[in-house]
């Protein structure tokens, strides 16, 4: 009897554990407080950038996520500019700026697609933005996203803002300079106000030297460097050497563009991409320092700021230097952030000769 008792207890047992293991079990849960830990998310205009995806508070994955709107925060409309297709270029294989050093080889690796300004990845959720989001307004957007995963579907209006700011044209990365270095001599003269010392360096503007920027066109990806002095005459592009240090010489503009032509009244400079220079520069020897000179059969005076008189930006008088024959020393540091023609115009407190 005892056995009997014993044998259909164990039945039992195995007919439950029968039972519960063809129950459905529910895979976890979706929960309704999804979301971004970078809110706001801000980032420029014709950035590449991709987000942190969804913070999923529990909820199981896998997840399919769905880019349903893009709304103005402002007005809650639709904005329509990030569901167009833009054309912009691609890198079809990794840019060297030390390797591909002619257009050819840039070509080889660079194409033109069809591109949105915001893509969504589905797995994950995280927000990429493209180069074509330069077509889109500044301002702040309201992301609303559809989620999906295995317990169910919901919509998640607001879930994100993007704060898209507008990227600027160019950086003054340090102010211009230049110094006055005798005939024969490598040391520079000195003056009682420093030649690199900031007036402005919004407007790059110093002592004695002012770079004015200007973006031409959204094509070709080309600077033109114009050298002025104090009147406005033009210097020849050959006026502007390459600056010796030792038995080599310093890095300017040339050294980071693929092409460089020399003009009457300018240098020209085609360079592969924005930003220019590429970050490949910023931690190297002088970062993105371009140092010039300009040789003393070129230069008739000089100006220097007169210590007496100098109060800028309202009171900036100078004095001429004509001790001595000289020849001068500049150095500018700039960042292109969109592609493009540019005109960099740096003025000297110099005069040069007829």
């Amino acid at each position: 009897m005892k056995n009997k008792i014993i044998i259909i207890a164990c039945s039992c047992l195995l007919l439950f554990i029968g039972i519960s293991g063809c129950k459905k079990i529910t895979t976890g849960f979706l929960s309704d407080n999804l979301r971004y830990t970078a809110n706001p998310l801000t980032v420029g205009q014709g950035v590449f950038l991709i987000s942190t995806g969804i913070a999923n508070d529990g909820s199981t994955p896998p997840f399919k996520i769905t880019l349903l709107d893009v709304r103005n925060k402002a007005t809650g409309k639709r904005e329509e500019a990030f569901f167009k297709d833009y054309e912009v270029a691609v890198w079809k294989k990794a840019y060297n700026p030390l390797v591909d050093t002619t257009l050819a080889l840039i070509d080889a690796k660079r194409g033109y697609e069809k591109k949105k300004p915001l893509y969504i990845l589905e797995s994950s959720g995280q927000l990429m933005f493209t180069q074509a989001s330069d077509n889109v307004p500044a301002g702040e957007y309201l992301v609303d996203l559809q989620i999906e995963n295995p317990n169910g579907t919901k919509v998640y209006k607001g879930i994100c803002t993007i704060n898209l700011t507008a990227t600027k044209d160019y950086e003054y990365v340090n102010n211009p300079y230049f110094q006055a270095l005798p005939v024969g001599s490598e040391t520079a003269i000195p003056f009682p106000i420093s030649e690199n010392q900031p007036i402005d360096l919004s407007i790059g503007q110093a002592v004695n030297a002012t770079l004015t920027i200007k973006r031409l066109a959204a094509t070709p990806n080309q600077i033109v460097f114009k050298v002025l002095d104090k009147n406005g005459a033009v210097f020849p592009g050959k006026a502007l050497s390459d600056r010796p240090s030792g038995n080599t010489y310093l890095k300017n503009l040339k050294t980071f563009a693929y092409k460089t032509t020399v003009t009457d009244t300018a240098i020209l400079y085609d360079y592969a991409q924005a930003r220019f220079p590429d970050p490949y520069w910023d931690n190297q020897s002088n970062a993105l320092n371009c140092y010039y000179r300009i040789y003393e059969n070129y230069i008739q005076s000089i100006d220097y700021a007169d210590p007496l008189n100098w109060s800028p930006p309202t009171k900036m008088q100078y004095l001429t230097y004509t001790t001595q024959p000289v020849k001068v020393n500049f150095r500018i540091n700039t960042k292109l952030n969109k592609p493009g023609k540019y005109l960099y115009e740096l003025k000297l407190r110099l005069t040069k000769k007829p």
